[in-house]
């Protein structure tokens, strides 16, 4: 098998990846590196600092910001009379009946 020899002074192009407009700063944390299919991966750390998995994205002026989006279950024991899983029955009883007026009104 035949092994390619990389010239020297040149660099592996890394496809998928591109930094227009990137600014450099000094250490200012961990860096994140976006995939070709544009995921990225916030460490743990931070996951766990801000209690939640969902983040709302802002475009800002030069930057990205990303919001927590507190889970619902946060709100558990704020209202010691609420009743989630009754909340969830109508809700679920809600949309059925909006789906059978919607048949009922549109027949196919």
């Amino acid at each position: 098998m035949k092994q390619k020899i990389r010239q020297p002074g040149k660099s592996k192009k890394n496809s998928g990846v591109s930094e227009p407009l990137a600014e450099y700063l000094w250490d200012t944390g961990p860096v994140i590196t976006v995939d070709a299919t544009g995921r990225m991966v916030l460490p743990k750390k931070i996951r766990e600092r801000f209690e939640s998995n969902r983040f709302k994205v802002r475009e800002a002026e030069g930057h990205i910001e990303l919001i927590p989006v507190k889970p619902l279950s946060s709100l558990f024991g704020i209202f010691p009379d609420l009743d989630i899983r009754a909340i969830y029955r109508d809700h679920d009883r809600e949309v059925k009946e909006e789906d059978e007026d919607d048949r009922s009104q549109y027949p196919c």
